[in-house]
């Protein structure tokens, strides 16, 4: 019973930043119409970068620890800058605002949610 709870806390984290993440895309690029697609496309990234860190950080769990938010920044802006070089944006992403400051509220949001769910001290 003890692993499925923990599958539940890790997707609940996963869910709720993909909630949270989409809202606040819709709100900074106004793309209210595309919020299903979105959402599944911060599901699919949440899953495959942002997970395997968090059980790796787990091992020693902290709440609301600055090196875990650091360490989400980190990862979260690298892979923002990549999907930036590879769309139609390209170089002129990493002088906009937008990059740095959508990075850091996607890592903010997945720190703030595994700090509620997975966190236990």
């Amino acid at each position: 019973m003890r692993v499925f709870g923990g599958i539940i806390s890790y997707l609940c984290t996963v869910v709720f930043s993909v909630v949270s993440a989409a809202i606040v895309y819709t709100l900074m690029f106004f793309g209210f119409s595309s919020f299903r697609a979105i959402s599944l496309f911060m599901f699919v990234a949440y899953l495959i970068f942002a997970t395997p860190i968090q059980i790796f950080l787990n091992r020693k769990p902290k709440k609301y620890h600055g090196w875990y938010l650091l360490t989400y920044f980190i990862v979260s802006l690298v892979v923002c800058g990549i999907l930036a070089l590879l769309t139609n944006y390209g170089l002129t992403a990493f002088v906009s605002y937008k990059l740095y400051l959508f990075s850091f509220l996607l890592a903010l949001i997945y720190w703030f949610w595994d700090s509620v769910f997975r966190q236990k001290k």
